[in-house]
């Protein structure tokens, strides 16, 4: 069995607030393996983006104004080398943030400098993997990637400006920004939420092929649990910061183990699943429930959920394998 890429271990995330102190991820245990696409679902406020977001420390200061404590570790498996991505150190950061790790977001403007034009922004991206390249070099291969992406006459898009495409093209941009890093890691948060259908398949389809290419493993957040059946292989459940079920994908859809799961792929418009469906919103994060924090909303809890918190199981260290934090599943 290979070794994973990345492996989360008592990951947590807090923000100080004017109201308080937020745990935004909470004991997080995860682990993504290479050439894999990992889903993390969940409602919104849930800390799928946070999670994402600690990974490559883009919490802290400058790229935040809202400061993170981020502990438990992250380890980065670069080469014969592991990296732990909580304790890492800037420069060690930067690096890996230019090469190991690659982010698309979903809003591809906000990613994107309005004043700068297309090519020497993918420049830059690939400058940063490759110091080494001649400028030559680095205007063919720029050229290459925006075809690669398969954007239409990438010798003209070069010279463009971001408000000068559409917001498909500006997404197979940041994808092919990402990819020319050639990562390890790809997190891709929600990259297709504001595109149109048909473009969205385009995009995912172009994902899957890079993917393939690459053998690069992907963390995908979304919301669309029909892009997690047709995209993922496997899937993570967040809820309140915590991460609740991890399964392969044809088990998360047809049999889950956590409530919090059934109700969420009940909820979906047009599921003829009989599960429960979601009733009440989810905890305030300043005020989460002690115990299982989905007890209040869930239609199975017992006098042991309010006693302590639901059990988890060990961290996954096979594809195979399948968690839940939950006392019914754990007895």
């Amino acid at each position: 069995m290979s070794e994973p890429i990345l492996s989360l271990d008592q990951l947590n995330v807090r923000f100080a607030t004017s109201r308080g102190s937020v745990a935004a991820v909470r004991s997080a245990d995860l682990a993504i393996f290479k050439g894999e696409t990992l889903a993390l679902v969940g409602e919104s406020g849930s800390g799928k983006s946070t999670l994402a977001k600690a990974l490559i420390r883009l919490n802290d200061a400058p790229f935040s104004q809202a400061r993170a404590e981020i502990s438990g570790r992250a380890l980065l498996r670069v080469g014969n080398e592991v990296i732990d991505l909580v304790s890492a150190s800037r420069s060690q950061m930067r690096q890996i943030r230019a090469r190991q790790v690659a982010m698309v977001a979903q809003d591809a403007l906000s990613g994107l400098n309005p004043v700068v034009r297309i090519g020497r922004q993918v420049a830059e991206a690939l400058q940063s993997a490759f110091p080494g390249l001649t400028r030559t070099m680095l205007d063919d291969k720029v050229v290459e990637l925006l075809d690669e992406v398969g954007l239409p006459d990438p010798g003209k898009i070069v010279s463009r400006f971001p408000h000068q495409l559409s917001g498909g093209q500006r997404q197979r941009i940041m994808i092919a920004m990402a990819v020319a890093r050639g990562p390890q890691l790809l997190i891709a948060d929600e990259p297709t939420t504001a595109l149109d259908v048909s473009v969205q398949a385009r995009i995912l389809q172009l994902m899957k092929r890079l993917q393939a290419q690459s053998g690069a493993a992907t963390l995908f957040i979304t919301h669309d649990l029909g892009v997690v059946a047709n995209f993922a292989d496997r899937v993570a459940v967040m809820y309140a910061g915590e991460i609740v079920e991890v399964a392969p994908v044809a088990d998360f859809l047809r049999q889950p183990m956590h409530p919090y799961t059934a109700g969420l792929i009940a909820s979906v418009p047009g599921s003829h699943r009989q599960f429960p469906r979601l009733k009440g919103n989810a905890p305030d994060p300043l005020s989460v429930p002690s115990g299982c924090a989905f007890r209040d909303r869930c239609p199975a809890a017992m006098a042991t959920c309010e006693a302590a918190p639901p059990m988890a199981t060990p961290t996954m260290i096979t594809q195979a394998n399948r968690q839940a934090r939950c006392w019914r599943t754990a007895a």
